[in-house]
């Protein structure tokens, strides 16, 4: 009898199970409830970087444009558009553009100089816009880089060139091997071991089709490649340019994260001037800017 007292002493009752299992109960559901609260962070975090990171891949494209843009280009419309051509030749994809800086919108638009390490080598030059004239090249051209104008119809960008600080570009009537033959629109100069640079032109915008995600886009003029999807997940763009201070500010609205059956971002972000479409808040929403000024603004 007395052992079987001992054991009956020893042993759990009802009650104390009961609050041993609630006790474990409520420390489960906590940890699942960190554990759940962590892996939303976490998410929400990898989305965020996402969409930064989308917004940074965009203005990295645009990034060796804007630096030299308006590089041996006059910045005024009228003289930009006036130093585009040379009696008959003329870069009709860019006659409508207001300078070697412009924006259409929600559009950018730029003619840049490719800088390159070759040189003229012959003296000082004056060139004309009805006479040829030539100079020899430290180097050939790279290949397919430039390309001698035909004598008929308009003129591709390839066919023009830059040699800062010379105000004004160079249309290419002849390229044999090192020697350049080469016209301006009115009298200029070529100085004595200036480098070359490619004349290049493009423009950059968002493109949203329906049932599509929103892409951030670009056309080389040069080329001629037509629109290209560049950065998925970009649903606006905004280029704000002023003349006077030749300020050019670059804003980005991006997004990462799948969608979520609500609106997760709030209809207005800072650095973003205008309330955000409800659509893009049912994503993770960064704003990445890049406010510069260009260097290069040409000759007034």
């Amino acid at each position: 009898m007395p052992s079987d007292r001992k054991k009956a002493c020893s042993a759990f009752t009802l009650v104390e199970l009961l609050c041993v299992l609630l006790l474990d109960s409520v420390i489960a559901g906590s940890a699942i409830a960190v554990l759940v609260g962590s892996i939303k962070a976490y998410e929400q975090i990898l989305a965020l970087t996402e969409a930064r990171r989308r917004g940074q891949m965009a203005l990295q494209i645009l990034r060796l444009p804007v630096e030299n843009a308006g590089l041996g280009i006059p910045a005024n419309a009228e003289d930009f558009r006036a130093a585009i051509q040379v009696g008959q030749a003329k870069v009709t994809d860019l006659s409508l553009w207001n300078g070697p800086v412009s924006t259409d919108g929600n559009e950018i638009r730029l003619v840049y100089a490719v800088p390159t390490s070759t040189v003229n080598s012959s003296p000082a030059t004056e060139t004309m816009p009805s006479d040829d004239r030539s100079v020899r090249l430290s180097n050939p051209p790279q290949s397919g880089q430039v390309q001698s104008w035909s004598g008929l119809g308009p003129a591709k960008t390839r066919s023009w060139v830059v040699f800062p600080p010379s105000p004004c570009p160079f249309l290419v009537t002849n390229l044999a091997n090192q020697t350049l033959s080469v016209r301006s629109s009115s009298r200029s100069w070529i100085p004595h071991n200036s480098r070359i640079h490619y004349l290049r032109a493009i423009r950059a915008l968002v493109v949203r089709l329906p049932e599509q995600d929103p892409a951030f886009c670009t056309e080389d003029i040069s080329t001629g490649s037509g629109l290209q999807e560049r950065v998925v997940g970009v649903p606006a763009f905004r280029p704000v340019y002023d003349p006077r201070t030749r300020t050019l500010c670059l804003t980005i609205l991006s997004r990462g994260g799948e969608r979520r059956s609500r609106m997760i971002s709030p209809a207005f972000l800072p650095g973003w001037p205008d309330r955000i479409d409800d659509e893009d808040r049912h994503y993770v929403l960064a704003v990445t800017r890049w406010a510069c000024r260009i260097r290069n603004g040409g000759y007034p």
